[in-house]
């Protein structure tokens, strides 16, 4: 299953060891999601990293760890794979931050991983919440 990787979840899994980052931990194990993501992705993350060693509980050479195990687990998509969907994206998008994410998700026609209520409740049918997706990695729900 095809998932677009939003920011917040990295951000959460690189926070604290809770259901995002066991997501990515259990999907190694069963690779059951194909991961996706924006180069933004990278761009939020640096925008961020003070934000993210202030209130991460991890050691930083953890923080160090787990960031380098996620990129492998997410293959990054150029703007231009999605810059047709730009603006339909806009008018779905709860935030201009989130553009992106809705964009490459309209264009691989797949959901987006994420923790973020804004989306979720913008787009109801396509997101999966970390909790969700621990359901479909451990074969409590279908995909």
């Amino acid at each position: 299953m095809l998932l677009v990787v939003d920011f917040n979840v990295v951000f959460s899994a690189l926070v604290t060891s809770g259901k995002t980052r066991l997501v990515f931990e259990l999907n190694d194990l069963f690779h059951k999601f194909e991961f996706v993501s924006t180069q933004y992705m990278y761009s939020e993350l640096d925008d961020n990293l003070d934000k993210l060693l202030s209130l991460s509980k991890l050691p930083r050479g953890e923080i160090s760890e787990v960031l380098e195990f996620i990129k492998r687990s997410v293959e990054i998509m150029p703007f231009k794979v999605f810059e047709d969907k730009a603006k339909e994206a806009m008018s779905l998008a709860p935030h201009l931050k989130d553009v992106p994410y809705v964009a490459l998700s309209l264009k691989l026609d797949c959901k987006i991983f994420s923790g973020d209520k804004g989306i979720k409740r913008c787009l109801p049918d396509r997101v999966v919440t970390p909790a969700e997706a621990i359901d479909i990695l451990l074969g409590r729900t279908a995909p």
